[in-house]
Order: structure tokens, then sequence, then C-alpha cells
């Protein structure tokens, strides 16, 4: 019987979401405001791309491959005054994921990205200034 594989799909993920957000249609305005590390000073709008986490997936279960679910999530910061551009923002990343399947490489096929939450919270760490901060959480089922 054939060793099972289990391989940590996150960095894959990361590059095949950046990608793609880097070059979708809807995303492209944003192309130079997506991050995965962000500055601090950083001019808003921005998108940071960050929180993976990697599990075992019984969605393509076989004998030979462990498959695997990796989720991350997607945050919108915004100082727009109110929910406007973050929700705008957010229903670009969406459309950006969902549409069309994403190429994982080096994993062999192509995978449907699926939105798990969205939600706009207020940071009001500077009560002069509230910042609008959009999360997405998405999830990937690949397998090898």
């Amino acid at each position: 019987m054939p060793e099972i594989i289990r391989q940590i799909g996150i960095s894959a993920v990361n590059t095949a979401v950046v990608t793609r957000l880097k070059t979708d249609a809807n995303t492209l305005a944003y192309a130079t405001k997506i991050f995965n590390n962000v500055v601090t000073g950083t001019v808003m709008p921005y998108i940071h791309v960050t929180g993976y986490m990697d599990r075992p997936s019984a969605m393509f279960a076989s004998r030979d491959y462990t498959p695997e679910e990796v989720s991350f999530q997607v945050h919108v910061w915004s100082s727009y005054a109110g929910d406007k551009e973050a929700a705008d923002i957010m229903n670009l990343i969406s459309k950006a994921l969902t549409a069309t399947a994403i190429a994982v490489m080096p994993y062999t096929n192509l995978y449907k990205c699926s939105l798990g939450f969205a939600d706009i919270l207020i940071d009001n760490t500077n009560p002069a200034t509230p910042v609008r901060h959009g999360v997405l959480r998405f999830n990937l089922h690949i397998c090898p």
C-alpha cells in the first residue's frame, strides 16, 4: 500500500489567492494595495490577505491522498465615512475569488473557493477617525 501523502497547502493557496486578486478584472484597481504583510502607515483603502488554516478534508478522500481544507481571511481596511467603500471592495473580492475555479500550483486541479462569512467592524481606536474593517473568510478544498 502506498504511503499517504500529506502536504500543507498554505503557501500554495496564498500565492494563488494573491495572484488572483492582483490580476482579476474585479480587483485589478487594487492590485498595488493587496498585501500579505502591511507596513505601518499604508494609505487606506487596502486589502490584507492572512489568517490561513490548513486541516484535513473529507471532500476528496481517497486511499492514496489526504485532501486539505485551507481557509483564509481577507481584510479590507477603509477610512471612508460609512460602510460603502469597504462593502463595495468586499463584493469585488468575493466575485474575484468565487466566480471561477482557482489554479493552486503544484496541485493538479482547479478548485472552487467558497465564502464562509463576511462582516464589517468599526475600529474606534482613534475616535476622531473611525476605520471600517471588513473581514471575509474563504475556504478551498484541495488535493494533490
